[in-house]
């Protein structure tokens, strides 16, 4: 049984190609900034971030997209969690993905060096930004799912990142 068509949420992508998102993972006080949102399927959460342009490095990608939808200025650190998007294999197609997705996800620990306001222009379906404990974020729709059940633990744990990002080297 195939799904209903959607709006590409990803159209500035190289058709058949992967698209690369950075994602900024800002943990305080056992809290992670998300960004809320809602379309006719439901409600979800994901951390700050988005496409990389082309010419633009991963950590200046994240900086930019952090900027544009909450004003916040990062100081990014290094990666985290890498994770592929398959719009085949998603339980739910939301915010515009679709069957034809595929996303590289590159998630960065950073410090905020600001407060966030959400921005001008927000991406479509987003209703807005909060501050969600760990532990709560696999009853809220967080997305990755896998990430949700495991990232207060890994935060427990002492979590410490190796530093292999090399930039654009």
């Amino acid at each position: 049984m195939s799904r209903p068509k959607t709006p590409d949420a990803h159209a500035d992508s190289i058709p058949g190609a992967i698209r690369v998102a950075a994602r900024a993972m800002i943990i305080e006080h056992g809290r992670l900034l998300v960004m809320n949102y809602r379309d006719e399927k439901g409600r979800w959460c994901v951390t700050p971030g988005g496409g990389i342009h082309k010419k633009e490095t991963l950590k200046v990608g994240l900086a930019r997209e952090v900027a544009e939808e909450l004003g916040l200025e990062l100081e990014v650190g290094d990666i985290v969690y890498v994770r592929e998007l398959l719009g085949s294999s998603a339980k739910v197609l939301h915010g515009g993905i679709s069957e034809d997705t595929h996303q590289l996800e590159v998630f960065f620990r950073c410090k905020r060096l600001n407060e966030p306001a959400l921005g001008a222009t927000p991406d479509h379906y987003c209703t807005g930004y909060e501050w969600v404990l760990l532990e709560e974020l696999p009853q809220r729709h967080f997305f990755p799912e896998g990430l949700a059940s495991r990232l207060a633990a890994d935060v427990a744990a002492g979590f410490k990142p190796i530093n292999n990002y090399l930039g654009d080297a």
